[in-house]
């Protein structure tokens, strides 16, 4: 019979597909992002509201590096930019599909800088982009023109008759 530690290494050595060995490449892409501790408070209850919190992992530069640790977990640090060597907490998000959400997620409640790591191992730095940005050049000269019965003119007073106006007689 196996101990915990013997069983641990039997699946470690077993020949297991990717997803079910230790230390198996990252199958999908993953959002990194350097975290404060101030913003932490803020942005892992974002993350949980936004239904990303079991895919995310806080890791803190405690017994070794950040990038030690991402590369424990599977990411592919051979890339990784050089700020991530010095910090103190980085947040990893495994969230596949929706890591350009988790991304934006995490820069608008306060994350320091965030990376989108592919499977591949490119980081691409994410940042803060504007949907629409009016060019004021572009504008009609003139106003929209206005739909008729939404209120496009307003109505003119109603005049009241004299006899309505004239107190009644007591």
């Amino acid at each position: 019979m196996l101990d915990f530690h013997g069983y641990c290494d039997f699946l470690a050595h077993a020949d297991w597909p990717l997803p079910f060995k230790r230390n198996a490449a990252m199958l999908q892409d993953s959002v990194v992002a350097i975290v404060s501790d101030d913003t932490v408070r803020n942005i892992l209850p974002a993350v949980h509201r936004a239904g990303l919190g079991h895919l995310a992992r806080l890791v803190r530069a405690n017994r070794s590096t950040a990038l030690q640790q991402l590369q424990r977990a599977g990411v592919p640090v051979s890339q990784a930019p050089t700020s991530l060597k010095a910090c103190p907490a980085v947040l990893l998000v495994a969230a596949a599909a929706r890591s350009p959400m988790a991304a934006s997620l995490l820069l608008q409640h306060g994350a320091g800088a965030v990376w989108i790591v592919s499977a591949q191992g490119p980081w691409i730095e994410h940042d803060d982009v504007i949907l629409a940005q009016p060019n004021v050049h572009e504008l009609p000269p003139q106003p929209a023109r206005l739909v008729p019965g939404r209120g496009a003119a307003p109505r003119p007073p109603i005049a009241a008759s004299s006899s309505e106006l004239a107190e009644p007689a007591e």
